[in-house]
């Protein structure tokens, strides 16, 4: 079987494939790249263009297809990119922190996951202040902080 190689991408440009095929919004992918919005779209326009892609889902496909993402890997990596490593999880990063996120709805964590890397660090900040307040409460109170998140 011959192996199909694509043409070189730059590292952003295959960063934001990769996010693209992990199903990333537009203003995800800026967020996590710190670029702006209208970039992300515009950057995305060009390869769709590039490689003649009706969508994104056919640019991704097409990008397996030519070896450009790694077909054996899942989710294809994203990082680094300007110092941007991999890309950002909050809902990684609340869980690290001790936070019981997998028991809320969710709609709940839908809305956690798409905190950025800053409003999670409050958000941890606010919720260890809280236990530290609330230290030897009872279970009601620990209720009430999960609403919180």
């Amino acid at each position: 079987m011959t192996s199909i190689r694509g043409p070189e991408m730059s590292t952003r440009a295959l960063v934001l494939v990769a996010m693209v095929a992990r199903g990333h919004t537009t203003d995800r992918v800026a967020r996590a790249l710190r670029l702006s919005r209208h970039t992300v779209g515009e950057e995305i326009s060009v390869l769709l263009d590039r490689f003649n892609c009706r969508n994104r889902a056919e640019l991704v496909a097409y990008c397996y297809v030519h070896r450009i993402l790694p077909v054996d890997i899942w989710p294809p990596p994203c990082g680094p990119v300007n110092g941007v490593s991999d890309m950002f999880d909050p809902l990684t990063a609340l869980r690290e922190a001790g936070l019981p996120v997998d028991q809320l709805s969710a709609a709940q964590r839908d809305v956690l996951a798409r905190l950025t890397e800053e409003e999670t660090t409050v958000v941890v900040s606010v919720q260890h202040r809280l236990n530290q307040a609330d230290a030897g409460a009872d279970a009601e109170v620990w209720a009430h902080n999960l609403k919180l998140l």
